[in-house]
């Protein structure tokens, strides 16, 4: 192999590590955060490029394919190593933001939305109080690193430009999408399942006292209800969030796995 040669299977290989990254930092939370401008992340993608590169251009043996449609299939084949990553981790965080859609259904304030500064979209008020505190708890556990930690994992079990995907891999993430509803139920369950008892006394009170108006007690009692469940499990929330983001980097490496076995 002459020179020429090897000089293009090095910048194939690069190209192929730095579009595994792109993938994980377009959906990614911290890393695909919409406050974090586009061109840090375009450094921090180069960065990390330049530093697995010498790595990996000893141990992967990626030869730049003869024709324009396989290098093309490669480069989507990484993209999606990173997206399918990153979207398990941001699932888990719309899990969160979901569960205070239905916090806020519960308290009278589905009508309150905020611009989440991440995605800048409307986001539900308590949703984006539990998000905020999930990302603190992601940084303060290092999940950062963890991600990043996955993604070179990837590299060691799946050889760049021979992705493969099989049909244990979209029966994993149709699994893990179900997971969606389970964690935000769960999260949600203190307060609505608390305001749920609240709203049958309040019926049984209103059968029972027709001279009392209920509307009027029972709304500011469903707001003072559930930030005082907010505030007695929020100690609890946060170490339910230290174990989520542990489950998270579990299913990275499973599917990790399971791409590499593909």
């Amino acid at each position: 192999m002459d020179l020429q040669n090897i000089f293009s299977n090095y910048i194939y290989i690069f190209i192929l590590i730095m579009i595994r990254y792109i993938g994980l930092f377009m959906i990614a939370p911290v890393f695909g955060s919409r406050v974090i401008p586009a061109r840090v992340r375009l450094a921090l993608i180069l960065f990390l490029s330049f530093i697995t590169f010498p790595i990996l251009s000893n141990t992967q043996g990626a030869e730049v394919p003869e024709n324009l449609l396989a290098v093309m299939l490669s480069v989507f084949g990484e993209f999606a190593v990173g997206l399918s990553a990153g979207f398990i981790s941001f699932l888990l965080f719309a899990a969160i933001q979901f569960a205070g859609h239905y916090m806020d259904m519960s308290m009278g304030f589905a009508i309150v939305n905020v611009i989440d500064p991440i995605s800048q979209t409307q986001a539900p008020v308590l949703g984006q109080f539990k998000n905020i505190l999930a990302i603190l708890v992601f940084l303060a556990i290092n999940g950062h690193h963890l991600l990043l930690k996955a993604i070179y994992y990837s590299y060691q079990l799946i050889p760049l430009g021979r992705v493969n995907f099989s049909t244990a891999f979209f029966r994993y993430i149709f699994s893990i999408g179900s997971e969606f509803f389970r964690i935000a139920i769960l999260i949600a369950l203190p307060i609505t399942g608390t305001l749920f008892v609240a709203n049958v006394i309040l019926g049984f009170l209103a059968r029972t006292m027709p001279q009392m108006n209920i509307f009027i007690i029972g709304l500011p009692l469903k707001v003072l209800l559930g930030f005082l469940i907010l505030s007695l499990s929020l100690v609890f929330t946060m170490y339910y969030f230290q174990d989520l983001i542990a489950g998270m980097y579990r299913n990275l490496s499973e599917l990790i796995k399971i791409i590499g076995q593909g």
